[in-house]
């Protein structure tokens, strides 16, 4: 039996307060989609799952629900998007072919590299505003926040 722990209400206050203000920043300052999309054509909610399939190698349309959390139904249709565009490619899977894999074919990785391309090239122009030793900091603040968020 694991021992309940008691958070501190101010911290959670300060963390609830802290994300208020840090995603429209992101957004406005690092992250620009809006311009990425009509760069290149293609919504956040498809570069994640051509960036999580290339992590991954694949991934059932499940687990593309689960991660993102968004209803299966609605991932069919966004997967089908991408596979219309030959990003992804569906295999059965091997021991259970009731189960559909998504796979990210070579011209999807070339369709997130260039996207990547864009997105660092926003942030090298805001990092023109930083020090090296804050854009280290940025750095290992978003590492930190995905790590944590991860086990959630």
């Amino acid at each position: 039996m694991t021992k309940k722990r008691t958070l501190d209400p101010a911290m959670v206050d300060a963390v609830a307060q802290n994300m208020f203000y840090a995603l429209p920043m992101i957004k406005k300052r690092l992250l620009h989609m809006n311009a990425v999309q009509k760069e290149h054509g293609t919504p956040l909610s498809h570069v994640q799952v051509l960036a999580m399939l290339q992590d991954a190698g694949t991934m059932s349309v499940s687990e593309i629900s689960r991660r993102l959390g968004i209803a299966k139904p609605n991932i069919t249709p966004l997967v089908d998007r991408l596979y219309e565009c030959g990003y992804v490619d569906r295999q059965h899977d091997e021991s259970d072919r009731r189960v559909v894999n998504i796979v990210l074919l070579p011209s999807g990785e070339e369709k997130l590299a260039a996207i990547r391309g864009t997105i660092s090239g926003q942030i090298l122009k805001q990092a023109d505003h930083l020090s090296v030793s804050e854009f280290r900091e940025l750095n290992d603040s978003l590492s930190s926040i995905v790590r944590i968020l991860s086990v959630l």
